[in-house]
């Protein structure tokens, strides 16, 4: 007996000794079965693999072909350095770029520093190719296809599906660093994001980008930031009333001229929403942003609060329609009632897990029921002001004014 625990204490010790070092590097997550389970596919790359954790995917292997010829074309056109400089460069990054995963990545080194070289490079030239089409031949399979172009987008914002991106920086600028000929590299990746050939907002550029995903979530931020609540104890809404119920206290609904998602204003009984494209890539963006601030950001979880936001205005299709109507829905899934599911679905696992409804909450809404919902005026009254309380709470309104 004494021998079994001799052993058996000493492989624990072992396995100790060998657990690697939490490193605070850590952004690259993976996604939760609970949430995974809701929509796969939301979750995963469905054409290209980028970094370890669809590394040598069967499903994804045919890219690869098409990953080498970018990087054959990246190299023919770049002469000053040949792949062994962007390998020595990478190998003096390897452990910096193995600590940015959650998870310990087996991969040998050389096979680990060869899939960051081909990948890294494929994004740098995909990213070139898009600042100037100028370096897009005939027989490009990527960019002369459009839904190509379209799932390639889609997959480099997949939450697992990432590289660092200082080191995709890092590679650029070691190729392009002293030609005044090169847009920055943060430059680049917001025009192909964004399709804007212009210099990223400078609180953009001024942020430790983490990688895509990241880079993302810093677009859609308000330009005035809050600040950053210490624990989700100071939420104090569920959902925020709906298009129908708004409607019918009052609110008129208008879509607001700004490409800031989260500038939401409410002044003198008209709210206005920054107008939301709804594509079949919508649910997949937003999961994969969500879900990275749970992990990362879960005390200042902008686009969740977004979310939350949306899918209390948003119940039935009817909802949809008026905003619709208004202009601040653009729907191309062709159906209301498809948009109204999708926001029903991101948000009802989110809340879930971090368990918005508060006991605070219902307490405060017994209270409200009980002292102001006894007639029509007061029930107005109260809409409005639970709408400036929602907004105060996105922090991301200016100029409260009601029309009561």
């Amino acid at each position: 007996m004494g021998d079994l625990c001799n052993s058996a204490a000493s492989a624990i010790q072992q396995k100790l000794e060998s657990l690697p070092p939490i490193s605070s590097n850590c952004c690259i997550y993976r996604v939760p079965e609970n949430l995974r389970k809701i929509n796969e596919d939301a979750y995963r790359p469905l054409l290209v693999s980028i970094g370890p954790f669809y590394y040598d995917d069967g499903k994804l292997v045919p890219m690869e072909e098409q990953k080498l010829r970018y990087l054959q074309s990246f190299l023919l056109r770049n002469s000053a350095y040949n792949v062994g400089r962007y390998i020595e460069a990478i190998k003096e990054w390897e452990q910096i770029t193995r600590e940015c995963y959650v998870t310990t990545i087996g991969l040998p080194s050389v096979i680990f520093i060869q899939m960051v070289l081909i990948d890294s490079l494929f994004i740098i030239e995909l990213f070139l190719r898009s600042w100037s089409h100028q370096w897009i031949d005939e027989n490009d399979r990527i960019f002369n296809k459009p839904r190509m172009i379209v799932e390639v987008t889609r997959d480099l914002r997949i939450e697992e599906n990432q590289l660092p991106f200082s080191i995709l920086k890092g590679l650029y600028d070691l190729a392009f660093g002293s030609s005044s000929g090169h847009p920055v590299f943060i430059d680049l990746a917001y025009n192909f994001f964004t399709g804007k050939k212009e210099t990223v907002p400078q609180r953009i550029a001024n942020s430790n980008v983490k990688h895509f995903v990241d880079f993302l979530r810093l677009c859609h931020l308000p330009s005035t930031l809050r600040a950053q609540r210490q624990s989700l104890n100071n939420l104090k809404f569920e959902s925020c009333p709906s298009v129908t119920q708004l409607s019918e206290a009052g609110v008129k609904f208008v879509a607001r001229q700004s490409t800031d998602l989260l500038n939401i204003t409410f002044s003198k009984g008209i709210m206005e929403i920054p107008r939301l494209v709804v594509t079949d890539q919508t649910e997949s963006l937003f999961r994969n942003i969500m879900m990275f601030e749970q992990c990362h950001y879960f005390s200042d979880s902008y686009i969740i609060d977004y979310i939350a936001f949306l899918d209390g205005l948003i119940n039935t299709p009817k909802d949809v329609e008026m905003l619709v109507q208004n202009g601040v829905i653009e729907n191309w899934l062709g159906n209301n009632e498809e948009v109204a599911s999708l926001f029903s679905n991101i948000f009802k696992q989110t809340r879930q897990l971090n368990a918005y409804a508060s006991t605070a909450w219902h307490r405060w809404k017994a209270i409200l029921k009980h002292d102001y919902f006894n007639n029509p005026w007061a029930i107005i009254s109260v809409i409005y002001a639970f709408v400036l309380l929602v907004l105060t709470v996105l922090q991301t309104v200016s100029g409260f004014t009601s029309n009561k």
